[in-house]
């Protein structure tokens, strides 16, 4: 059985940002092709315009704690308020998913993600009635 290139593996937020996620930025993605001019990233899967969200996760080693999540949208996302009294926005995601590739050797991941949410909002950490999680996509 093979596994297509890209395909997205999904995860929970608590499996992948165990002590939460802060946003720092929300920008549009871009894309890079070699001899090219840089364009305005679009997802393969959906053809909608790719974010990327820049964040730090705190559960993190060594140095480099910074995380991209991007998120296929036709709007750029918005970030959550500001926790009253310190430079912190903490964010949850909805639908996460990550894509393993191998670049140089190293083996590493894109984490995508369906929608960003403030942490009361998303009730991550609740009792979830029957299969339902907070990472689950949404109804139809």
């Amino acid at each position: 059985m093979g596994i297509p290139a890209g395909h997205r593996f999904p995860i929970t937020f608590d499996e992948l940002f165990p002590q939460g996620f802060f946003v720092l930025s929300v920008e549009r993605a871009t894309e890079y092709s070699e001899g090219k001019q840089p364009r305005p990233a679009v997802d393969k899967l959906t053809g909608l315009p790719v974010w990327t969200v820049q964040g730090t996760d705190p559960s993190a080693k060594g140095k480099n704690t910074g995380q991209v999540v991007k998120i296929a949208s036709e709007y750029q996302p918005v970030p959550p308020e500001v926790l009253p009294g310190t430079p912190f926005r903490p964010a949850v995601f909805r639908g996460l998913k990550v894509t393993p590739y191998v670049r140089d050797g190293w083996v590493s991941y894109t984490v995508w993600a369906e929608e960003m949410l403030a942490p009361q909002t998303s009730n991550r950490g609740a009792k979830q009635q029957g299969n339902a999680t907070p990472d689950a996509p949404k109804a139809a």
